[in-house]
């Protein structure tokens, strides 16, 4: 029995102008920007398209002592929409650990404060009225006296502080130890106004992550004396800071191709890196990128090299890893991150890394943001996985501006997807993709399913592992040259844009030639599981001797490839491999594959390391 979508999900999609377009389920409220020439039917950004973006100068600094963060910032805001905006949103996301805050997982009870604190706050110049704010959820909504109107723009201007989570397990931001700190979402963002949803409203809870505009920064992080800052961006001012000869080995690792330790905790520690002043200060700068982070140590370790990305104008991208001396695993994080951004840029994806600068901070997570990485310390088995996975996420969700709290599958699958491969060359080894067991579970829903509605395992299964899946199987189908065709036309068209659902299942579908809705359909919008069986049965004899054919048979509804091995009587093997489109046909229940004539089938076995199965009990065939 084939498995549908519930009758709600059904009405949710169902729409009269996009079935003469798509057969694929539409959400209603999407039509309107198809229709009015923002996104096109092709899978391409319609001649209409916009979208808006801030220029942001921050200032901030840190009081380690303390645990707390000051700052004051002057954001340019542009309306490049054809709208008139009466609210301008501010994400407060530090809000999660405001009293009666949202969140996904608990928090140390000592944790909870105020949340962000706001001191100042002008528009124009002009300060806004306390009954003209509105605070919910992490969330600040500003009414502005007079509208902003289309093709306009305005200056806010934010004072702010709070105090950083003291429990190391906390959430995303990390109080290392006494003396290091990684610290994201520090400051009053304006959420993000598009096309397809006006003002984002998904608010953050700890799990659904990036939705941001793209933007320029300009950052300057005060530091006590002795520390260090890593950030998003491009350092400006390292001759101010670092005495010349740490001077000279961060200018060398920009062009060096083999590891430099920048300096170590014992030269750190020694007092020798840098020049002499009461505090140390640091300027960031970052364009076109959709957040800003940054890290700071007394005591870590630095080390890095560079790799070029983009062999046509030999871009290079300056790699770094920041560490405690006890992680073992991060002495080769620099190399593994290197080599993992020339495998991104030359292979899968197949496209140059964006960005001139890559950190991995030695945090407590596994967790990306633009030019960082904060990664928990892991074991060797590990840390090639976790570097690569958080690296390749530079392209999705940041090059590529994904909707995360709506449709995560299209950034965490494609990293799970890259991870998988990339493993697989820097270490030479291949891994079975799990997660088969998940399937059809009563928790499982397919990944159109927003993701902001989605907790716990529904919403790692969606966001990650069966969207994997599915890129893995689509990759097999379609073959390298015209899977990477596809990606790289994809991303091309959406780079530094906001892509969804649609954009990548229509591009996909132009420029493979082919309409591979009967792929997308099942995988991402249908309840189900995939479930193959096997049975083999002797055909009539010919002058060539005996004849024997396996029959498989699709009991689930999600379609995977045919991988058989075939043991005959005399010893030999045989392999026969077809991809999932076996399957196009949807009316297809059973494939029948010939064996090698004059032969007798000892054993047969339906199934590989990369392929799901559900009951691979009835894989299996025995003469």
């Amino acid at each position: 029995m084939r498995l549908l979508l519930p009758a709600f999900f059904l009405t949710f999609f169902l729409g009269k102008s996009a079935a003469q377009n798509t057969t694929l389920p539409f959400p209603r409220n999407f039509e309107k920007s198809y229709e009015k020439g923002l996104r096109s039917w092709d899978g391409a950004p319609g001649v209409q398209y916009w979208q808006n973006r801030s220029d942001y100068k921050i200032n901030i600094e840190l009081d380690p002592k303390e645990g707390e963060l000051e700052g004051s910032q002057e954001v340019t805001y542009f309306n490049n929409s054809p709208d008139s905006l009466k609210i301008i949103r501010l994400k407060l996301q530090h809000d999660l650990y405001r009293k009666g805050g949202q969140r996904s997982d608990d928090i140390d009870p000592k944790d909870v404060t105020n949340g962000v604190e706001i001191k100042q706050l002008l528009v124009n110049g002009i300060p806004i009225d306390k009954d003209a704010q509105r605070r919910h959820d992490t969330f600040l909504d500003l009414k502005l006296k007079t509208q902003l109107a289309p093709h306009t723009s305005l200056k806010l201007f934010v004072t702010w502080e709070f105090t950083m989570p003291k429990d190391k397990k906390a959430t995303r931001e990390c109080v290392c130890d006494a003396t290091t700190f990684f610290i994201p979402y520090f400051y009053p963002e304006i959420a993000v106004y598009d096309d397809l949803h006006g003002w984002a409203s998904a608010p953050y809870n700890g799990l659904q992550e990036f939705y941001h505009d793209f933007s320029n920064y300009d950052v300057t992080i005060t530091l006590p004396k002795g520390y260090q800052a890593w950030a998003t961006g491009e350092w400006q001012n390292s001759s101010d800071v670092l005495q010349p000869k740490f001077q000279e080995r961060w200018q060398r690792a920009h062009a060096s191709t083999e590891v430099i330790s920048i300096f170590s905790e014992a030269e750190l520690k020694a007092g020798i890196v840098f020049k002499k002043a009461k505090k140390n200060v640091f300027q960031f700068k970052a364009s076109e990128v959709p957040d800003f982070a940054f890290a700071a140590s007394a005591h870590y370790n630095w080390d890095a090299t560079s790799v070029i990305v983009d062999e046509k104008f030999g871009r290079r991208t300056l790699v770094s890893a920041a560490y405690d001396s006890k992680s073992n695993d991060f002495k080769r994080v620099a190399r593994i991150a290197a080599d993992g951004l020339h495998l991104m840029s030359n292979w899968l994806p197949g496209y140059p890394f964006p960005y001139p600068a890559l950190t991995v901070f030695n945090g407590n997570d596994g967790m990306e943001y633009p030019m960082m990485i904060n990664d928990a310390t892991t074991s060797e088995k590990f840390v090639t996985s976790l570097t690569v996975h958080e690296a390749a996420h530079t392209y999705f969700p940041f090059m590529m501006g994904i909707n995360e709290q709506d449709h995560a599958w299209m950034d965490e699958g494609w990293a799970n997807f890259f991870e998988h491969f990339l493993v697989d060359s820097l270490e030479n080894k291949r891994e079975s993709i799990s997660g088969s067991w998940g399937f059809g579970n009563d928790w499982e829903v397919p990944p159109m399913v927003p993701s902001r509605a989605l907790d716990g395992r529904s919403y790692g299964f969606a966001a990650y592992t069966r969207p994997q899946l599915a890129y893995v199987q689509l990759y097999d189908l379609l073959g390298y040259e015209k899977f990477h065709d596809c990606l790289t036309v994809y991303m091309d068209r959406w780079k530094s844009k906001h892509p969804g659902p649609y954009e990548f299942f229509n591009t996909f579908n132009m420029v493979s030639g082919q309409n591979l809705d009967w792929y997308w359909k099942p995988w991402f919008f249908e309840f189900g599981y995939p479930d193959l069986s096997l049975t083999v049965s002797k055909m009539d004899s010919t002058s060539e001797g005996l004849n024997y054919v396996a029959y498989v048979e699709r009991k689930g509804n999600i379609p995977v490839p045919i991988q058989l091995e075939v043991e005959y009587s005399d010893g030999t093997k045989e392999n026969i491999h077809r991809t999932a489109d076996v399957w196009k046909d949807t009316s297809k229940r059973t494939i029948q594959i010939p064996l090698k004539t004059g032969k007798m089938p000892k054993n047969a076995m339906l199934g590989g390391k990369t392929i799901p199965e559900v009951k691979p009990k009835d894989n299996v065939w025995h003469n």
